[in-house]
C-alpha cells in the first residue's frame, strides 16, 4: 500500500473591513473622473459611458486619466488627482 501526503501551498487569508463611500444624489452638476486601465475595448466602453452620463445628468466636467499598466494600481499622483478634483470616479476595466 503506498501512502501519499497531500500538501496545500496556500497562505492563509486575510480580511478587511470597510465601509462604502454614502452615494451622491445626484450626478447633475458633479465633476466626474474617469480612469481607464486602456485594455481592448476599455476606452471604447468608458467614451460610450460618459458620453450616455453627460446627456442624461448634465455633469458640470469629466477628467480622464489613464493608467499605464494594467496589472498595477494607478500612480498616486494619478489617484490623488481623482480623488481631490471629482465627485465622482468610474474605473474601467476592458476585455
Amino acid at each position: 500500500m503506498v501512502t501519499y501526503i497531500m500538501l496545500k501551498p496556500t497562505a492563509g487569508g486575510s480580511t478587511l473591513s470597510a465601509s462604502l463611500a454614502p452615494g451622491l444624489d445626484t450626478l447633475h452638476g458633479k465633476t466626474v473622473g474617469v480612469l481607464s486601465n486602456q485594455k481592448v475595448n476599455a476606452d471604447e466602453v468608458l467614451e460610450a459611458l460618459v458620453a450616455a452620463i453627460r446627456q442624461r445628468y448634465k455633469v458640470a466636467r469629466v477628467i480622464k486619466r489613464t493608467k499605464q499598466i494594467q496589472s498595477q494600481p494607478a500612480p498616486s499622483d494619478v489617484m490623488n488627482d481623482l480623488v481631490n478634483s471629482c465627485d465622482a470616479v468610474i474605473h474601467g476595466v476592458g476585455d
